[in-house]
């Protein structure tokens, strides 16, 4: 964008924010969103500093801060932050609460659980735990998470969770799981993983990558125990739905499928590992 351009929305914002009182409250926030999305980040960093701002008026930044929930800019979440802690008064502090609430991620459930710890005001206690159940409430994600990290401690639950999340998770979800590849728990690690091939997108190979050449070579050392031969049945069986996908990535994995099938024998890891084979180079994709 022209930084002519970008100078003339900030222009505007500011004369916007100046004159707020000449509008009603909907009003001003439509005329601030409108310009918010036309200049981007820019004009994001811009929203960030009134919020903050004490020389701002406490409507205009409240009508700041719930433009900021409408939009969820990453921009937003620090200001935010600070004016749960610092905010002048409870009002300002409650409006800021909301609005990271209507992020809905984690995100803003680890904001608002450092905010529920800090925070001995009760009134504002109940603001931050009626925000949070909110999220939960609304994030099947962040709901059933605890679920599936419990592993092998109740795999019933850990099972249903991972079934679950490979069905309904989006590709910025499954981003998620990413750090949970070097869970202690193995089952933890291995469903991240496949959350990942089933649900993440181009972006998620590296981890895919180097996960997948990771823990084969660890399984294979144990490849005779029944748990280590499953596991890497399905470790393969979830790599091989993930290239169907993208199986453009499927020469950068080739070399060592190929040496582990010279290792597998008749086992069902290597009949996986012949299909996973067969599809790909052939192009057929699924078997």
């Amino acid at each position: 964008m022209p930084l002519a351009t970008i100078d003339s929305h900030l222009e505007q914002i500011d004369q916007l924010v100046r004159n707020a009182a000449d509008y009603d409250d909907l009003e001003f926030r439509l005329r601030l969103e409108d310009l918010v999305k036309k200049g981007g980040r820019d004009t994001e960093n811009a929203i960030a500093l009134y919020i903050t701002g004490t020389y701002v008026s406490i409507p205009t930044r409240m009508n700041l801060m719930r433009m900021a929930g409408y939009i969820r800019s990453t921009a937003f979440l620090i200001p935010l932050k600070k004016v749960i802690e610092l905010g002048e008064n409870d009002r300002l502090r409650e409006g800021a609460i909301i609005s990271i609430s209507k992020y809905n991620d984690r995100r803003a459930l680890d904001i608002l659980a450092q905010a529920l710890e800090k925070n001995k005001n009760k009134q504002l206690q109940e603001a931050i735990v009626q925000a949070i159940n909110r999220i939960k409430h609304n994030n099947p994600l962040l709901n059933m998470l605890p679920r599936f990290l419990q592993g092998g401690k109740n795999s019933d639950f850990f099972f249903i969770t991972l079934k679950v999340f490979k069905r309904i998770l989006s590709p910025d979800d499954a981003k998620g799981f990413i750090s949970y590849l070097q869970h202690e728990d193995p089952l933890v690690a291995d469903g991240s993983f496949e959350i990942l091939c089933c649900r993440g997108d181009e972006t998620a190979f590296i981890f895919i990558n180097e996960f997948f050449r990771e823990r084969s070579r660890g399984l294979i050392g144990t490849v005779n125990q029944p748990e280590s031969a499953e596991a890497l049945a399905k470790l393969i069986a979830a790599l091989h739905e993930y290239l169907n996908r993208y199986p453009d990535f499927f020469p950068q994995l080739r070399q060592d499928i190929v040496a582990l099938r010279s290792r597998a024998g008749g086992s069902l890891w290597g009949e996986r590992l012949a299909a996973l084979l067969a599809g790909l180079e052939n192009g057929s994709g699924a078997p």
